[in-house]
């Protein structure tokens, strides 16, 4: 049996490369920010605004980070509302503001 040219198993090697980094990237995570609350307190900005992301990932990490006893003080969703903390959602695609329980 024929061997493939040099070129092309750097290529499928370079591919598989390339995959198997842009599974590690997928495993990283949602990005979770500390920030000081208006109303006194800590809370969490929760952004999960990556292309492979999704609010269901933001859920999952406030579970994570608060062992599931969370309230939601804002969303994306209603960025167009946000004052005070919740400002800081206005430049994410997708976010959650938490204070842990």
């Amino acid at each position: 049996m024929p061997q493939p040219p040099a070129s092309a198993t750097r290529v499928c090697f370079l591919a598989g490369l390339l995959a198997a980094s842009m599974a590690l990237v997928g495993c990283a995570g949602t990005h979770v920010t500390p920030i000081s609350l208006d109303e006194g307190g800590q809370g969490h900005v929760v952004d999960c605004s990556r292309f492979d992301q999704s609010m269901r990932d933001c859920v999952a990490a406030a579970n994570d980070l608060c062992d599931g006893d969370y309230e939601i003080l804002a969303t994306t969703a209603q960025w167009n509302q946000a004052r005070g903390a919740a400002s800081v959602l206005e430049s994410l695609d997708r976010a959650l503001l938490i204070r842990c329980e």
